[in-house]
């Protein structure tokens, strides 16, 4: 890992802002465009050392921030919120080291995910010359998630951490990108919607973010077996035969039989290797495929319920309400 050098530039890094101050998608570089979403706000900075690119939406609670560095030389980063808060952080791309305070710094690894809790401090992050910088996180104040926790019993846990006043990870110690997250991330880089039907999905997807996290905090110290290991091959194509045929609707047994895995096996591995029940996730990508499917205008609701397996379309509104927190037809009609 680098160490803060005396004579390296050091470049001011917003990870929260008190007012959005965007600038037109026109002042972005060309080399650049390609990597914008349509439903965000960008900030972008440029000089002799680095590209700052940073974009940014705010869906409810949540302040979603995609953010990339480039370094053109040795450079400093020096993260800074204007207000306390606490950030889910994605880390892509490379690893850094953050020194936090003077005896304290704190390792960001690639792939790995950590809960911050962040005050107003000024840290430092060393880069090197042609490295570049990719992490995503969410950010939330700590009484908005309690009120989650409220609705959402899985993020009691979580919500009811207090840690000291000082910016540092509130988990005990990273965990990985699992697949389901790593899923999650992808469909909000991915997302072509704009406006209402943007928020409904990328608000649904910032909040599983942040119950897989909380299912993973509190089983930390869960122990891994040689079976865990020696299936691992099996989740894996089951996790991507679910993300691939989401329409399809096979029963757990059926599943089981097409892994060879039992019923217990598949049930505790699923949750344990990807932080969420089979169930919930067969659910999830059922209804990201219902969402997509009223984008086309001329394929009934009563035809999208026939393709996803409910026996009317009233039974999967109301699912899709549960989910999603609006009916389809509204949601039809906003896109």
């Amino acid at each position: 890992m680098l160490t803060p050098t005396p004579n390296s530039p050091e470049k001011l890094f917003y990870i929260e802002r008190e007012e959005p101050g965007y600038i037109p998608v026109a002042a972005i570089p060309e080399e650049y465009l390609q990597l914008i979403l349509p439903y965000a706000g960008v900030y972008f900075d440029r000089d002799e050392h680095c590209d700052i690119l940073s974009q940014h939406i705010q869906v409810g609670p949540f302040s979603f921030w995609i953010q990339e560095t480039y370094a053109n030389a040795d450079i400093i980063l020096c993260p800074f919120t204007p207000r306390p808060t606490w950030a889910l952080h994605f880390m892509y791309e490379t690893s850094v080291n953050v020194k936090l305070y003077e005896n304290t710094s704190f390792s960001l690894e690639e792939k790995e995910c950590n809960l911050f809790n962040l005050v107003s401090d000024l840290h430092k992050v060393p880069m090197e010359d042609g490295q570049k910088l990719t992490s995503c996180h969410i950010n939330i104040l700590p009484e908005a998630l309690g009120k989650l926790a409220v609705k959402y019993p899985a993020l009691r846990r979580l919500a009811s951490k207090k840690p000291a006043n000082v910016t540092g990870p509130i988990n005990t110690h990273p965990y990985f990108i699992n697949s389901v997250c790593d899923f999650l991330i992808q469909k909000i880089l991915t997302c072509r919607h704009i406006e209402i039907p943007a928020h409904h999905f990328l608000y649904r997807c910032c909040l599983d973010l942040f119950m897989n996290f909380a299912y993973q905090d509190a089983h930390s110290t869960q122990r891994y077996f040689i079976s865990d290991v020696l299936n691992a091959s099996s989740f894996r194509r089951l996790f991507d035969y679910l993300t691939d045929h989401p329409h399809i609707n096979n029963t757990l047994e059926e599943l089981g039989e097409m892994f060879q895995l039992d019923i217990i096996t598949l049930q505790k591995g699923f949750l344990k290797d990807f932080g969420m029940p089979i169930k919930a996730f067969i659910n999830m990508t059922k209804m990201m495929t219902v969402f997509e499917m009223l984008t086309v205008k001329a394929t009934t609701l009563s035809h999208i319920a026939t393709i996803v397996g409910f026996k009317s379309w009233e039974k999967l509104d109301q699912a899709f309400m549960a989910f999603y927190g609006c009916d389809m037809e509204t949601l039809r009609r906003a896109m």
